[in-house]
This record gives C-alpha cells, structure tokens and sequence, in this order.
C-alpha cells in the first residue's frame, strides 16, 4: 500500500472509530491503528481535535452518575496498549516493521490521552480505568440493545463471568503502561542498539543500559539516529501522561495527586531509578549546542533527533525531580540526586550546566550573528540548576567552594537582567532572583564576593556597567538595585527575596565602593519614603530587612567599610526623620507633594521648589544597549526614582498620571536634601507628636491612588494585605496605634550610635551633608575602631521557603516551558497539548498567529503574595502582577 493511500485509509478508520459505536473488542479491524501511519505526522495530521473530542464525549450507555468515553475510545487503548505489551515482554523489536508497530502505539496514546485528560466530567472514569485494579469491560451489543458480555480489555478472547466484574483482573492499567513505557526506553532494536544473540531469554532480555557515558556510566550504548528518534517518541508519551498537573488550577496543583508522577517516583525499583536519571541526565549534560554539528540557528531546529531527545530528556528529568509526593514518602528521583557525591561528577554537571547557560555570553565577542543567542532549553536548565543547589548540599557546597560561584551567579544574573523587561519572561526572572537567594543562605558565598570584579568588559551589555569598580559583592548590590529601580513593580512579589540576598551577604562584604554605598541608601529613602509606608500595612517590614542588612554591615565590617560609614554619617538627617515618623506628618506630606504634582502640571511651579531637572535618571545606570545614556557609577545620583508596586495600577484623575519630564522634575527635587526629610520631621515635635489624637488622620484606599506617584520613591502604591487566593484588597487605613505596633521596634539604634559616634570624631560631617557631588576621602591608613560595644548579632540568614502557592507557581512555569517548547518543536496542530484546554495557565491566541501563556485570573495575586510572605518571612503582602501576568512566555505558531 503506498503511502496516500495508508493515509486515505487511516483517515477512513478514523471517521469510523468517532462515528460508529462498540465496535467489537476481537475484530481484527483494531490493529490498523498500528500498521498502517507511516509515520507520527500521519497520526497528528489526520486525526484531528474533532475527531477526537468526538470520541471522547460521554457514552450515552453509561450512567450519568460515572460518565464515561465512548466505548470506541476504552477498546483502542486496550488494543494499542496490549500490542505494546506483547513487543516489550519478549524484550526486543524484531525488524523495522514490528519497531515502526510500536511507535504507531505510542503515537495513538500521545495523540488521544491529552483530550482524555482536559475533559473534567472524565475524572472518576479515569481514576477507575488507569489507576485502581483492572476490572472486566464490555460494549454494548446493538443486535438486542442491551449491555455486552465482560471481557478482559487486554485480552478479549478471555471471557469474565458475570458478577465477578467487580474482581480484579490485574494490576492498574496505568501501572501497566508506565512499566511498560519505562521498559521501552531500554529495548535493543528500539531505542538500544539490536543485540546479535536472539536467544537471551525475556526475563533478562531487557537491561537498563545508561545511554550515554558520564554519570554512573563510562561508556556510552552507541545509540543511532534511528534510536534516539524512538526514544525522544516514547520519552513524549510519558510527558503527555505525566501532564495531568496541566489540567489543574495552580493554586491546587501541588496539593493534587498526580498518579502517574507518585507511581514512577515511588514505585519504580532502585535500578530503574537510577539508569532512567543518570540516562536522561547524561544526555542533557553531554550535548554541546555550540558544536559544529548543531545549525547555527538554533530556534529553527525542530526536526534534529538528538536535540529533540534532549529536550524531552530535560523536561521529563525536572518534571520527575520537582514532584511534591503526597504524603510522607520521598521522591526516590530527588532522592537519588541529592546522593550524588564524586567530585568528577559535579564537575561534568558543572561543565554541562555552563556550556548551555553560558551560550548567550560566550557568543558577545562572535562574528557570527546567531552565536549569542540562547539555548531554547535554557529556562528548563535553570529549573534542573536550582533542584540541584537546593536538594543535593554537596553539589551547592562544591560551586560554591571556589570560583566557579562567581561564574554562575553572573550566569544566573544574565537570564534575570535579560528579561527584566520583557512582561512574557517575568517567570524566568522571579527563578533567578530565586537561586540567587539560594546561593547567598552560604556564608562561603558572601566571603568569596569580596574578590574584585575584572573583565565585565567582556560580558553583555545587558550585564555591563559603565565606569564599573569594584568587587562582586559591589556587583550584586548594584544588580539587585537595578531589578528593585528600573522594572516598574513588575518584580514587587519577590522584592523581599532581592532584599533577602542583600541581608544574607551583608555581614561579609568589606571594602563597599562609593556607588554601591550609594544605592543601599537609595534603597533606604525610597523604603521609608511616607508614601510607601502609607500604602500597605506590611511594608514596613521590606524596610525592616533592609535596615537589618544596614546593622549588620556596620555590626560585622566597620573597620574595612569606611566608604559606607561615611555616607551613613553624612546622611543622618534621613534616619533621624524615619524616627520621627508620624501618621499626620506623612499625610501632610503626602498632600504637600500631591499639590506640588498639580501645579507641575498644571505649569505652576513655586520658586522655592523650582531645580534644575538636568540630572540623569537612575534607569541609565544599566543601559541594556550600553549607548552614551549609562551613568557613570562614581556619579551615580543618591536620590533615584524608584517604583515599587504595579506598573498597571491606574489613575482616578489623568492629571494625576507624571509624563517623562516630570519624572526627571521628581527625581531632581529629591536631590534637596532638604525637601527629602518628611514634612512631620520638620513642623511636629516629639511633644506634639504625643498629642496627636487617636484615629486622626484617616489614609484610605483612595487616598492612595490619588498620591500614588509622587514620593521622592515614585512609587505606586502597593497593594494592600490581600487574604489568600481570595483576590480582593482589603482597605487599609493608617492610625498612630498601628504606627505604635511597629515604628518603635525598627532597628535603629545601630545606625543612630554609629552616626553620633562618627559626629563627635568628625563634628563636620554633620554639616556637610551627603549628596550625588559629595566628595568621600580615601580612607584613611589606619582604621578606626567601631563605636559599637555590643557584641556582633549573629548573620541572620534568609532561606527560601516553600509553600503550596509557591510550588503551584513553580510548576505552573515549569509546564509553561514545556507547553511553550513543544509549539515550537510541533508547531500548529501538531502539538501534543494544542487546542485543549489547560488549566494551569491561559493560552491566548494573539494576532500574528502565536500565543501567550498567562496565569488564571484570581491565581497570581495569591501566588504571588504568598512567594512574598515566604519567601523572606517579612509578611509582606505585594501584589505586583496582574491577573493576566505572563507565567511564562509566547510561543509563535506556524
């Protein structure tokens, strides 16, 4: 039979399989599914969403109470899985026919279970059918109208008496597939080389085989073309099975039991583990995407077998790893990952991992136009380098231990900086914000930072920074300002999480330039700026840290931070107003800055508050083109604008809404040192501050829209506690109680003792106050003693913690990966989870033919608060995205 007319009669076969009911379980017309598709396209092209949504409709035989598919759809799955088990049992593939037999039964599966799984009226029926003990089956028998004999799916000809329908026949269908699935990645003939001897018998016929050398293996199997191309089709179908997580909501999703991830990961024996981990390992940290035989171009690869097998090892690897087992018992696949302990081990890890992460930079300084872009596996590689940081210590210690830390935290910081301020890639960011938490929990790591940067010449220019001195601790500060001041509270949910790296490698960094020192108290006006205050009853707390990281600085590295203590000391005026805080002084000055913003923009503009506006913008200290606009870091301003909440939040009046020119008049009049100290600071006394009556001065919700974007910070405001998954702000209203419950418990006094000790040694310093101009003498030859007499606090570290809606978003990105992946491998139709209709994101359809992958409404703000509140343990309540934030991406589709 040539090959239309294979398709012309698959297609036929088709339209009968959806259009003619309970076709019996023996006829021999079943096995054309199996022989007759030439290859997956014919499966994937011809049997298309409606066809399949056809079969998958309720039987009208079934009860309403347990709907069920189509009978049609029960006996093809019996039939494909039955041919399945008769070629892996014998334990090799005879010839190219019976190989190309079981691919067309992977290929059904792929294609059918999908829109199985979408469709949630299918739940109990396939809880039934997959996972509890196989039971007999029937069709219904058309000639009387009435419900067939019982029969074993998986063996027709064996008939079940009635009333034992409900005994049990064998194990779970779905058990069986897996076993079977797993077992097909090792078969000789298949995805192994064939074996000459065809006398081994089937017990022993199939080994697990490491495919390629590296880990737990020193020589590869010597896998062709031919069998990666198999193994990357099988490897498929186990995605597609393992995928029921895509049909679930993501703030359930790490509570659901996904039966067919629990099975592998806790039932599947110790050998099969640890071949089926270091095979897809190995063949993820082997292949070099920059070698010779790749093309240049890597997003038009989509057809290569070797990189495809790549991508679906990696996916199905990081999809095993990151498995929440219900209940108690362990992940044996993370299990075995953190076991591993040879140091030439970590070192091909290692080497794997960079080869891949480093592609985008090691490209920079490439003739060829195509070498600097980015693995399209790239994002799934940081996900398999942040499982192994987290579950495996020795690994974490043995980056961290030398300088390859300093290697892959610019590596890390790159994707983070890269995607900044792309809307579509905030999820990659959020991730690399995350290792980098990960990394600074290691004291080893805040030491090693004090080691001098050199050569950031040569990085990208996303990553450079012009005039740039200093060291790496200089390098991740000015970093982490950067993502907190130029992405317009896109990142608000994980400021804590930036906040955190500062206070985990505060206590080691020595010898802070000028410019870092700089930016830290930048942070510290824009944190305690009355506008931010104001605007959530949990903000305080992200100052709270950030203060914290101040002491700890002082308290631990006084002696070799003399930069640092002198600009602490020059701007004492700041900490000495934040003491003086009040509810009716912020009010008034928020009002007073209200009135300012009107007459700007009305074109009104008081003398006393008219400045020059020449002065550049914090947003130019990076440039991502590294054009003239860069700031110099020696004369980086002090004052930055600094948004912090959502860049999406709206004006009640357009008025209110500052265009670019009066950013710059904003940001310039922050230079005033003394317009930056509060209003209450200046017209209220500590004895007028205790008469305040109580519940003066009432700050609603509209008060803040209507002050959002005029403090010194230019912040939005932040959006207000917000209870859990129920998306609804609460209003907060400031009073003196509240100010009461945490105003007087701010870690003050270090910073106020350091400044007064520092003003008797040097009575100038408190009149020559600090700004972006002031000239900081080179410290001097013999150090000065700290002022402090208590004894150093202990480095308060902040772990990344997870929780439920934490890991909900975690595997909500992780799948967004993988959906977006295979729209670019199988583009259209040909997609494995296209058309149907996945819960744990959106996908929207946009007007040049692609796709964006976003979060339900209602998922992120709860999502989001809750990375916030535990990532840092600071409680803060941030809701920076929106509920059509981007989870992941767009995918283009032909």
């Amino acid at each position: 039979m040539g090959a239309s007319e294979s398709k012309l009669a698959f297609k036929e076969d088709i339209f009968r399989l959806s259009g003619t009911p309970d076709i019996p379980p023996n006829d021999p017309w079943w096995s054309r599914f199996y022989t007759l598709p030439e290859s997956d396209s014919d499966v994937f092209a011809l049997w298309s969403p409606t066809d399949l949504r056809a079969l998958t409709a309720f039987d009208a035989h079934c009860s309403p109470d347990t709907p069920a598919p189509q009978k049609n759809a029960e006996i093809l799955i019996y039939a494909v899985v039955r041919r399945l088990r008769k070629v892996v049992e014998r334990g090799k593939a005879e010839g190219d026919e019976e190989g190309r037999e079981l691919l067309n039964c992977v290929r059904v599966l792929t294609r059918l279970l999908p829109y199985l799984l979408e469709v949630e009226g299918l739940r109990a029926w396939e809880d039934a059918f997959f996972w509890q003990q196989r039971k007999g089956t029937w069709v219904w028998d058309t000639k009387y109208n009435h419900r067939g004999p019982l029969f074993d799916g998986l063996n027709p000809g064996k008939k079940v008496p009635e009333g034992s329908g409900e005994g049990s026949l064998g194990r779970p269908l779905g058990e069986e597939l897996l076993d079977l699935l797993i077992n097909a990645l090792f078969l000789p003939g298949l995805t192994l080389p064939s074996r000459g001897d065809g006398n081994e018998k089937a017990d022993n016929a199939i080994t697990y085989s490491i495919w390629q050398s590296g880990i737990g293996c020193k020589q590869s199997v010597g896998m062709s073309k031919e069998n990666e191309r198999n193994a990357m089709e099988v490897l498929r179908l186990l995605l597609v099975v393992c995928s029921r997580a895509m049909y679930i909501m993501p703030n359930v999703a790490a509570q659901a039991d996904v039966k067919a991830l629990t099975y592998i990961t806790t039932k599947s024996s110790r050998q099969v583990v640890l071949s089926l981990l270091c095979s897809l390992l190995n063949t993820v940290l082997k292949y070099n995407p920059a070698s010779w035989r790749v093309p240049l171009d890597l997003s038009a690869i989509t057809k290569d077998p070797k990189q495809l097998l790549v991508t679906y090892s990696l996916q199905l690897l990081t999809v095993l790893i990151i498995y929440p087992v219900p209940g108690d018992e362990p992940n044996a696949f993370r299990k075995a990952l953190g076991r591993l302990h040879r140091v030439e081990d970590f070192q091909f890890i290692q080497q794997g991992l960079t080869v891949v992460l480093s592609q985008p930079i090691s490209g920079v300084a490439s003739y060829v136009p195509t070498a600097s872009k980015a693995v399209p596996w790239a994002p799934e590689m940081l996900v398999l380098s942040w499982e192994l940081l987290q579950c495996n210590k020795r690994f974490r210690s043995f980056i961290i231990d030398t300088d390859r830390a300093h290697d892959f935290f610019v590596l890390v910081l790159y994707y983070a900086m890269d995607a900044k301020d792309d809307p579509a890639r905030q999820g990659i960011v959020r991730m690399a914000i995350l290792i980098l938490q990960t990394l600074t929990v290691e004291s080893t790591f805040g030491i090693r930072l004090n080691k001098s940067f050199i050569g950031q010449e040569s990085l990208p220019a996303v990553l450079r920074i012009s005039n740039f001195h200093g060291s790496y601790a200089d390098y991740l500060i000015t970093s982490v300002h950067s993502l907190m001041t130029t992405t317009k509270g896109r990142l608000e949910t994980v400021y804590p999480a930036l906040l955190a790296i500062i206070s985990n490698i505060a206590p080691y960094v020595r010898d802070l330039q000028r410019a870092t020192s700089s930016k830290l108290l930048d942070l510290f006006i824009s944190l305690a700026s009355p506008t931010f205050l104001l605007s959530g009853g949990d903000n305080h707390t992200m100052l709270s840290s950030l203060l914290e990281s101040l002491n700890a600085i002082l308290e631990h590295q006084y002696e070799s931070n003399r930069r640092f203590v002198e600009i602490i000391a020059r701007s004492h005026k700041r900490f000495e107003a934040l003491r003086n805080f009040t509810v009716n002084g912020a009010l008034a000055e928020v009002d007073r800055m209200a009135q300012e913003r009107k007459d700007r923009n009305s074109g009104i503009m008081s003398p006393v508050r008219r400045v020059s506006t020449d002065r550049p913008s914090v947003d130019g200290a990076r440039s991502p083109n590294g054009n003239s606009r860069q700031t110099s870091l020696g004369n980086v301003p002090e004052h930055s604008a600094f948004a912090i909440g959502n860049d999406d939040d709206e004006d009640d009046d357009d008025m209110t809404r500052p265009t670019a020119p009066q950013s710059h008049v904003r940001g310039s009049r922050a230079s005033s040192v003394d317009d930056a100290v509060p209003v209450q600071s200046r017209s209220m006394s500590e004895k007028a501050r205790g008469k305040l009556p109580v519940g003066q001065g009432s700050f609603s919700r509209e008060t803040s829209r209507n002050t959002s974007t005029t403090s010194l910070a230019s912040m939005p405001p932040a959006t207000p506690t917000t209870a859990i998954g129920s998306g609804m702000p609460s209003t907060f209203t400031p009073t003196p109680e509240w100010l009461e419950t945490w105003l007087p418990h701010l870690p003050l006094h270090t910073i106020l003792t350091v400044i007064a000790a520092e003003h008797d040694r040097d009575p100038a310093l408190r009149r020559r106050l600090f700004s972006s101009t002031t000239s900081i003498p080179t410290p001097p030859a013999v150090s000065l003693s700290s002022p402090l007499t208590d004894s150093p606090s202990p480095p308060k570290v902040q772990h990344f913690h997870w929780s439920p809606l934490a890991l909900g978003w975690y595997l909500s990105m992780l799948w967004g990966f993988i959906y977006a992946a295979d729209g670019l491998n199988n583009p259209g139709s040909n997609g494995l989870w296209a058309g149907t209709h996945v819960k744990l994101f959106l996908v929207e359809r946009r007007a040049d033919g692609g796709v964006s992958l976003r979060r339900p409404k209602g998922a992120v703000d709860a999502v989001g608060g809750e990375i916030a509140r535990r990532v840092a343990g600071l409680g803060f309540g941030g809701g920076g995205s929106t509920s059509s934030s981007p989870v992941v991406g767009s995918v283009r589709e032909a």
